[in-house]
C-alpha cells in the first residue's frame, strides 16, 4: 500500500493448548491454534483476516493485543517485541493497540454506565479531572454516532448496533494507532453491520488509523479492507491486495470460500464447486499440506509436504503446490 515500514510486524507467531488429561494433569496433546502466521500492517491500512470458523483468526487477533501469550514468534510494533514487555510497558503500549470484540454486549460490564464503560482507559492511563473526562467521553459519543443524552445509561438500554460503537468509542479514547476488530458485525443485522462498517472506514479515513478486520464474511471483508490474509487450519494460505483476491483467487481454499458466497441476483446461476468434508481438528492436524483431505488438486506431494507462502512477482502470496 506504501513504501513506509509497517507498523506491526508479526513473523511465525504460533499458539499451542496444551491438553491436560488424568489424575496429575499430565499433557496428552495440544491444540494448533495458529501455526506460523506472518502478517505485516501498514499505517492507516485495513487488513481483513478471514477463514471458516476454527482457523486461528480470532486467536491470532488476542495473540497481538497480548491477551493471550504466543507459544511462538513474535509481534513487534515499531519493532519493539510485546511478548518481551514488562506488564508496565505492556500497559504504556497497550493505549496504541486497541481491540473490539464479537459480542457488543458481554465486553460491556451491565454494571456501569455508558459514561464511565468509555472513559474508563482514560481514567487508567490519563490524570484528567472529572469536567475533563466527561468532555471527552462525551466527544467520544459524537464521534460514533451516539447522543451525549445517552451518557447516563447503562448497557441493556442500548440496542445491539449501539452497544457495538459503544465498544468502538471506547477503543478510541486512547488514540490508538492500530484496532483490532475481531468479528465486529457478525451478531448485527445486515443494515446495522452497514452502518458500524462504515462508521470504522469514515473514522479510519479522518484519523489514519490502521485497522486489522477478523471475519468470516468475504463480503464485509471485500467492502473494509485494503489486503487480505487467508487463514485455514492455523495457517496463512493466500494474502494479497483485495483487488487481485477477489478477481484472480489462486489457493483452491479461498475459491472454494468465493464460489459459497450468495449472489444476489436470482436469475445468475452456476454450478458451484463444493468442498468435501469437514474442516480437521487442530488437535490431530493432517500431514502436509492441512488442505489436502479437501483440496480438488492434491496430489501425492501434498500429502507430505507443508508448502510455503511464496510471493510471486506482483506481490501475490500462496501457499500451493499446484500453481
Amino acid at each position: 500500500m506504501n513504501n513506509q515500514a509497517p507498523i506491526l510486524k508479526i513473523t511465525d507467531l504460533a499458539k499451542h493448548f496444551p491438553i491436560k488429561t488424568g489424575l496429575f494433569n499430565r499433557v496428552s496433546g495440544n491444540v494448533f491454534a495458529v501455526d506460523g502466521v506472518s502478517l505485516e500492517l501498514n499505517k492507516g491500512e485495513t487488513l481483513g483476516l478471514v477463514g471458516e470458523s476454527g482457523c486461528g483468526k480470532s486467536t491470532v487477533a488476542r495473540m497481538i493485543v497480548q491477551l493471550i501469550k504466543p507459544t511462538g514468534g513474535t509481534v513487534k510494533l515499531h519493532g519493539v517485541d510485546l511478548s518481551t514487555l514488562s506488564s508496565k510497558k505492556l500497559k504504556e503500549i497497550r493505549q496504541k493497540v486497541q481491540i473490539i470484540f464479537q459480542d457488543p454486549f458481554s465486553s460491556l460490564d451491565p454494571r456501569m454506565k455508558a459514561k464511565d464503560i468509555v472513559g474508563e482507559l482514560l481514567k487508567v492511563h490519563e490524570n484528567l479531572s472529572v469536567n475533563e473526562l466527561d468532555n471527552i467521553v462525551a466527544e467520544l459519543f459524537n464521534r460514533v454516532g451516539l447522543s451525549i443524552d445517552q451518557m447516563e445509561n447503562y448497557p441493556h438500554e442500548f440496542s445491539g448496533g449501539q452497544r457495538q460503537r459503544l465498544g468502538i468509542a471506547r477503543a478510541l479514547s486512547l488514540n490508538p494507532e492500530i484496532i483490532i476488530c475481531d468479528e465486529p458485525v457478525s451478531a448485527l443485522d445486515v443494515s446495522i453491520q452497514a452502518q458500524i462498517i462504515n462508521l470504522l472506514v469514515d473514522l479510519q479515513q479522518k484519523s489514519g488509523i490502521s485497522l486489522i478486520f477478523v471475519s468470516h464474511d468475504l463480503a464485509v471483508v471485500k467492502h473494509i479492507s485494503h489486503r487480505v490474509a487467508v487463514m485455514y487450519l492455523g495457517r496463512i494460505v493466500e494474502f494479497t491486495e483485495k483487488e487481485k483476491l477477489f478477481s484472480h483467487p489462486q489457493h483452491p481454499y479461498t475459491q472454494s470460500l468465493l464460489e459459497a458466497v450468495p449472489v444476489a441476483n436470482p436469475s445468475s446461476r452456476k454450478i458451484k464447486q463444493i468442498l468435501q468434508g469437514d474442516v480437521p481438528s487442530p488437535i490431530d492436524r493432517p500431514s502436509g499440506c492441512h488442505f489436502h483431505e479437501r483440496c480438488p488438486k492434491a496430489t501425492s506431494q501434498c500429502e507430505k509436504i507443508a508448502p510455503e507462502l511464496i510471493e510471486d512477482s506482483k506481490g501475490h502470496l500462496v501457499a500451493c503446490h499446484n500453481l
